[in-house]
């Protein structure tokens, strides 16, 4: 389908703003809504790819982006894992690794699982589609803080 080479450059962005479940350790469960997404593929050396991740929420003023490395899995199935927050930064979102599957030329598959800074696991899988360019978001970056 892809070579390596190929993913380099591109963008995948989630048709649809996606939920996350969160679980804590009382088993009360939550579910938050609206956050919309994107993955671009930044470099590659030697099958290791780092990507950008982008995530965002207009109505609760929240616009993140993280880093992360990803590695192939099997066919089509890429794996990946974001760079660590510290735990007084205010993260709003996972701290996190998960799957990047293709699923087609133009179609992907995103699957993430981790822990929020409170210790809840937390989870969210979202559709996302290949896309020319990243799309303009109406709020400034929240996280982390642009200096």
């Amino acid at each position: 389908m892809f070579e390596p080479k190929d993913l380099v450059g591109t963008i995948w962005l989630a048709p649809e703003a996606h939920s996350r479940t969160t679980i804590d350790r009382f088993g009360k469960i939550s579910l938050k809504t609206g956050k919309n997404i994107y993955v671009e593929f930044l470099s590659e050396n030697q099958g290791v790819f780092s990507i950008k991740i982008h995530w965002w929420n207009v109505e609760a003023k929240i616009n993140v982006v993280e880093y992360a490395v990803m590695a192939h899995e099997n066919e089509n199935v890429y794996v990946y894992v974001e760079a660590e927050h510290p735990d007084d930064s205010s993260f709003p979102g996972i701290s996190a690794g998960g799957n990047f599957t293709l699923l087609s030329e133009t179609e992907a598959e995103m699957t993430q699982i981790g822990r929020l800074l409170n210790g809840s696991a937390s989870a969210f899988i979202t559709r996302l589609e290949k896309v020319s360019a990243a799309p303009d978001i109406p709020i400034k970056q929240s996280y982390p803080p642009i200096k």
